[in-house]
């Protein structure tokens, strides 16, 4: 069973709300081509290689998600759908607008990729008054934006997850509560492989299992699932409850990979604050090798008080595209710090950053792709290197010099415990009599 520290009681203390551009990349598009309003179109990711968003009606045509642009290039042509390719430095700027906005309504805010965000308030706020706001964000960031979003309300990220997703499916309904009595109704009717953080293989265990929906999964032994599926499985199923168990960088998109966390204190220079970023692109890139996975693009963000002792905070981002797509952190570090050089200002005092690697595509597609730069062999080996000699010997045991050694920016944890059952140096010491 998770500990009180892993899993909180959502119920007594926070509430969730996830804001979710639709179709980002092309609502982009549309927002400075209003005629391509109710018309079926697509991006293409980087090297217009595969489809990265769809609109609404390129989806009813029949264009899936990641489908190669040369298998419907054809379609494209008959059906006069419009094709664009990725503009990064576009979706950053949207991103970042809308992210502001969102600021100014939220206490606490945690960005989970380019196009969404978790906004989370205390208990004592009202749950209507938080759908007004949820029905008064969606006017006010099409009004100043332009875009259009969805927002799903619960008391967990997992429920409000899926709540966004049935406001999205709800023609014209771009609010939906998952905290009113429909919740049980919806856990019901929903597909366990819809589930956010159930994959393929773990929805075929389920199904082995007779569970086929949220509900079925939400009443079974949390003892039962942690043995047959881990902790993960046993976290969703706490979710599903109403019972928090995510950190704000814990969940993994589809489409990025994201790492952000909080400083211990404000930093107003540019050397801790290129070190605590650097150190996040490497933990961000070993998750990428991880999988598998190359990322094309890197987004920073960089969030900042306006006055001292102050709520109120802003935001500024940047993106930034490798010449090929790469696994390399020496690579996104180096692209890392040159966006930050472009944002970073002096007067301002960070409290956190953080780095999304965008438009991830398989590494073994590369191999496949000739109009791709070959991956450097030589570097390639030295990252598989890096990481078996971090796996032997301890996390960041070799590590690059722009992440430095002084980590005093770090987030506080004074009243952590010392009892790590996974850290061999933390394991309880156990004398035989």
């Amino acid at each position: 069973m998770l500990s009180n520290s892993d899993c909180v009681e959502s119920l007594s203390r926070d509430q969730f709300i996830l804001v979710d551009c639709n179709n980002f990349y092309v609502s982009c598009e549309r927002l400075f081509n209003p005629n391509l309003e109710k018309k079926p179109v697509v991006v293409l990711s980087n090297n217009d290689g595969c489809v990265i968003s769809r609109s609404q009606e390129a989806k009813l045509l029949g264009v899936k998600m990641g489908e190669p642009y040369f298998q419907i290039k054809a379609l494209c042509e008959f059906r006069n759908i419009q094709v664009f390719s990725s503009n990064y430095a576009l979706y950053g700027d949207i991103s970042e607008r809308i992210m502001n906005l969102l600021f100014e309504h939220a206490p606490d805010l945690d960005i989970y990729s380019i196009d969404e965000a978790f906004l989370k308030y205390p208990s004592s706020v009202a749950p209507s008054d938080l759908v007004s706001l949820c029905h008064e964000l969606q006017k006010k960031v099409k009004k100043w934006v332009g875009m259009p979003i969805s927002l799903g309300l619960a008391n967990t990220k997992t429920l409000a997850k899926m709540a966004n997703d049935l406001a999205k499916k709800i023609q014209n309904f771009y609010v939906f509560d998952l905290n009113s009595s429909v919740r049980q109704k919806v856990l019901q009717n929903y597909l366990i492989g819809d589930v956010w953080g159930i994959g393929r293989n773990l929805k075929e265990k389920l199904n082995g299992m007779n569970i086929h929906t949220a509900w079925e999964y939400a009443q079974m032994d949390p003892s039962i699932i942690r043995k047959r599926l881990g902790v993960i499985g046993e976290r969703i199923l706490w979710e599903l409850r109403g019972v928090s168990c995510l950190e704000s960088d814990e969940k993994v998109s589809k489409k990025s990979l994201l790492y952000s966390r909080s400083f211990g204190h404000v930093l107003s220079e540019i050397t801790p604050l290129s070190e605590a970023l650097s150190t996040y692109v490497y933990t961000v890139a070993e998750k990428l090798r991880a999988q598998g996975s190359l990322a094309k693009a890197l987004y920073i963000f960089l969030e900042y008080q306006i006055q001292p002792g102050k709520k109120m905070r802003c935001y500024d981002s940047i993106t930034e595209i490798f010449p090929a797509p790469t696994k390399d952190t020496g690579e996104m570090i180096k692209a890392a710090k040159r966006g930050l050089n472009k944002i970073f200002r002096r007067e301002e005092r960070y409290k956190k950053c953080g780095v999304i690697l965008l438009d991830l595509l398989p590494e073994s597609s590369s191999n496949s792709d000739l109009f791709l730069n070959p991956v450097d062999p030589k570097r390639t080996q030295l990252m598989n290197t890096m990481d078996a000699l971090n796996a032997r010997f301890g996390k960041k045991k070799l590590f690059f010099g722009a992440m430095g050694t002084d980590v005093s920016w770090k987030s506080r944890k004074d009243c952590s415990s010392k009892h790590n059952p996974s850290n061999w140096q933390q394991l309880p010491i156990v004398l035989a009599k």
